[in-house]
């Protein structure tokens, strides 16, 4: 009887052995792959560095966001890359007079990071850069990182048309005529433009203030899309990018997007000759522009120069001259991942980059007529003052 009992005994702690091990084995590795992926999560957070506008950037009801005034930030993009803005905003060392004093020519540069000059100091961007090629000019740095056609118009409208100038170089890249068809960008809410009854409609203002979790968590998308928990409730698959997707586009198709281009192109050539100041179209190349002719790119490139040619506008586009380059040289030109302390710097134009752009752009100006007899003009009533200074 005992030895039953016993047998019986040695039989139950064998089941039961087993179900402790089917049971703890598993759950031994669901604790260690969710501390895993919990640890993995934090890391990717904490290593993820907030977008570098956040550092001079403030909230703007009519524009979405714009830079802080007397900004001062030496090490913005690496050890003395710095950041700096004047009391008007704009990334100048210091102000402008609302005249254009009488020994320079003044150009303001209005566009997105590329005319910012992102991953580059203040004194290496293209816009800076135009000064060394002809001492007469005085340049506005207008650029603003994330900025579509939308918002770099409407905050040259505002405060740009303030000051008197005898250029406007209204900068662009392909990716800023997709940016104004949204209503969001990376979190930020922004402006939207429509044409209603055959005129220019600022809708989706003042801008919806977002966020800070909403922020954080567009910021930090592709570490929580890694979750394995985000995965499995939400249906959504490993590098899939649902949370990155801005607010649905609220203008419907490229026709309409055309249609408003045309409109803010047109408003911006009153605009300028009303300040007698001769408005140029840049055409903006970024490295993707240099491998491959996208389909987006030769559409809007096309498109930009038949409104031109409507409104008699210039246009300076350097597509074509990047790609006229050889790859080594080209690559010099923009900033490499490897370069780049910040991430989002990466693809940017490099200081070689920037000097490059600025020597192409003087070229043009001073070739085409509308921009050479502009600088022509200033020379000559230049030389007259002075003509008249040592006479007196």
């Amino acid at each position: 009887m005992n030895s039953k009992k016993t047998a019986f005994s040695k039989i139950y702690h064998i089941i039961l052995f087993c179900l402790f091990n089917l049971i703890a084995i598993p759950l031994v590795f669901f604790i260690i792959e969710g501390v895993a992926s919990t640890f993995l999560f934090f890391q990717e957070v904490l290593q993820t560095q907030p977008i570098a506008e956040a550092n001079h950037t403030q909230y703007d009801a009519q524009l979405g966001w714009v830079n802080l005034p007397q900004v001062d930030l030496p090490n913005q993009y690496g050890p003395g890359i710095d950041v700096t803005t004047n009391s008007q905003r704009f990334r100048n060392q210091s102000d402008f007079s609302r005249l254009v004093p009488a020994d320079k020519i003044r150009l303001i540069c209005s566009g997105d990071s590329f005319t910012f000059g992102y991953g580059v100091d203040n004194a290496h961007t293209w816009c800076h850069l135009l000064m060394a090629q002809d001492s007469r000019l005085q340049t506005v740095n207008m650029g603003q990182g994330g900025y579509g056609v939308d918002q770099a118009y409407l905050w040259y409208k505002r405060d740009g048309t303030k000051l008197e100038h005898d250029i406007h170089l209204f900068a662009f890249i392909t990716n800023d005529f997709q940016r104004m068809q949204m209503s969001e960008f990376v979190g930020y809410g922004k402006p939207l433009l429509n044409v209603i009854d055959d005129k220019l409609e600022v809708t989706n203002v003042p801008v919806p203030q977002t966020s800070s979790a909403y922020l954080w968590l567009v910021q930090n998308r592709e570490a929580v899309i890694d979750l394995k928990s985000i995965q499995l409730f939400s249906g959504i698959r490993p590098h899939e990018d649902k949370l990155a997707q801005p607010n649905s586009a609220q203008i419907d198709n490229k026709e309409d997007a055309a249609l408003v281009a045309v409109k803010i192109f047109q408003d911006l050539q009153h605009l300028n000759q009303s300040k007698d100041s001769v408005l140029v179209l840049v055409y903006l190349p970024t490295l993707t522009d240099y491998y491959q002719d996208t389909a987006d790119t030769k559409l809007w490139r096309e498109r930009v120069q038949a409104i031109a040619e409507e409104l008699d506008i210039v246009v300076i586009d350097l597509v074509n001259d990047f790609r006229e380059l050889p790859g080594y040289q080209v690559q010099n030109y923009f900033i490499t991942p490897e370069a780049a302390v910040r991430p989002e710097a990466a693809g940017h134009y490099s200081a070689a980059g920037n000097a490059y752009v600025a020597e192409k752009l003087y070229e043009a100006l001073s070739s085409l007529p509308e921009t050479s007899d502009k600088l022509k003009d200033k020379e000559n009533h230049t030389v007259t003052n002075h003509f008249h200074e040592s006479s007196n």
